[in-house]
């Protein structure tokens, strides 16, 4: 059996690198080296292509390569949002490899009027009773950004997933809600604390600001928004792991404790006295 210690070390081990990860994802430099103004953050999404972010459908020149398991019913998409965006669109195509806009006939999330940097998670409404276990699709996201020269623009991309039954679905999903300006104000609106959330518990969030399209410019996220936002949601599934061993480490001492107690009290008399005498000799 492990034993307690060494399960400190790899659960803290898994978290350093956890937290050095997100740090080089959601760090200075993300938007325009690996994704656009927002990428999916679940499931996977295929390869950004700078050159093909704004070309429908999945503004990428990767095809098919990775399938995340996705459930049937309850499940989310959670983005990593890098600048401002307006008209965020979901759309799914059932089949193995859909290659055209028209592909995406069903929109699986209500329209979203705008979104800020940070991350949200949404969750998917009106999937079509067609679907099975075994059934390939992709989710697509569409939005307008204007990150690139002062216009807006139509910026796209995909996931690719496999339908799983729910009872069938035991990953945790990146599930939550929080924005740049959440940090810099020092407000607790974000659930940042449920960071490993299951899918079955994401809610479904938009933004109340409406925007009628026009041209708009933005910073983006600066540096210490990018990293503060990463770090505040590993914290946050630190807090979980640290709980986990407190009651891993403590549930071991009682079961000692009671183990230690049940033999002393099934002890012989005779037993007992020899104890004694053993401890008295040393």
């Amino acid at each position: 059996m492990i034993s307690p210690r060494l399960t400190v070390a790899l659960l803290a081990g898994c978290a350093l690198q956890q937290l050095a990860a997100g740090a080089e994802v959601h760090g200075a430099g993300a938007e325009g080296t690996v994704m656009g103004p927002v990428a999916f953050l679940w499931p996977s999404d295929r390869q950004w292509d700078a050159s093909q972010d704004n070309t429908a459908p999945c503004g990428s020149s990767a095809g098919v390569t990775n399938r995340t398991e996705f459930p049937l019913d309850q499940g989310s998409v959670a983005l990593t949002i890098a600048d401002d965006a307006w008209n965020v669109e979901f759309h799914l195509a059932v089949g193995n490899n859909p290659t055209s806009e028209s592909d995406f006939t069903e929109q699986v999330v209500s329209n979203i009027s705008s979104v800020q940097p940070g991350h949200q998670c949404y969750k998917l409404e009106d999937l079509p009773d067609t679907l099975s276990a075994g059934t390939n699709a992709t989710i697509q996201l569409e939005y307008w950004s204007s990150y690139e020269d002062g216009k807006n623009e139509t910026f796209y991309a995909c996931a690719d997933i496999t339908f799983v039954e729910a009872v069938a679905f035991d990953a945790q999903v990146p599930c939550f809600n929080v924005t740049a300006s959440d940090f810099n104000s020092g407000s607790a609106s974000s659930s940042a604390s449920s960071s490993t959330a299951s899918a079955t518990g994401a809610s479904a969030s938009s933004s109340s600001n409406d925007n009628s399209g026009s041209s708009s410019s933005s910073g983006g996220l600066s540096t210490s928004d990018k990293a503060g936002i990463a770090i505040g949601s590993i914290l946050g599934g630190l807090s979980i792991i640290g709980a986990g061993i407190f009651f891993f480490l403590y549930r071991r001492r009682a079961a000692a404790k009671r183990e230690a107690a049940a033999a002393a009290a099934a002890a012989t008399p005779k037993e007992v006295e020899e104890a004694s005498v053993r401890s008295a000799r040393h």
